[in-house]
């Protein structure tokens, strides 16, 4: 009587070739994962500024009752965010001294924004233009990466490789 079944060695090895494409199959998720973390937060830092930009062009009056003279956007820290508008003073100037907060976000995934503290993307209304070039600039865990969003003087939004 002839048993069938397979011997311990065809099992080892099949198990062994289970084991590596596992291991390769892992391996290549890293740079997929750093990859799309900072995609993410290209585009969710793209649309906070077009959508600042936006209140500006539209001459958005905030709910509060004040009179907004220019909405921005800035770092509070190198993960946190803001959407902010400028009170315009009784006299007709802008107030550009106090930052009030429209909303607030957190960027995800272990990616934080570096080289742009203390720096503001103002948007002037009703015109929606701004004085200077910003570039942010994304780092995965810590790492220097060639991501980043830039806003031109005139208010185009690029991102970059």
């Amino acid at each position: 009587m002839m048993k069938r079944g397979f011997t311990l060695l065809e099992l080892m090895v099949v198990i062994g070739i289970i084991g590596i494409m596992t291991g390769v199959g892992l391996v290549s998720l890293v740079p997929a994962k750093k990859h799309y973390a900072l995609k993410s937060a290209q585009d969710e830092v793209t649309a906070a500024i077009k959508l600042a930009q936006s209140y500006a062009l539209q001459g958005k009056m905030p709910s509060s009752g004040d009179i907004a003279c220019a909405y921005g956007f800035y770092f509070v820290d190198s993960s946190k965010y803001q959407i902010f508008y400028y009170k315009k003073k009784a006299d007709g100037t802008c107030d550009e001294t106090t930052k009030i907060k429209v909303e607030e976000n957190t960027l995800q995934s272990a990616v934080t924004a570096r080289n742009f503290s203390n720096k503001n993307i103002n948007f002037t209304i009703p015109s929606g233009q701004m004085n200077s070039t910003y570039s942010i600039y994304f780092d995965y865990a810590g790492a220097n990466t060639p991501s980043n969003v830039k806003v031109e003087t005139g208010g185009l939004v690029t991102e970059g490789s």
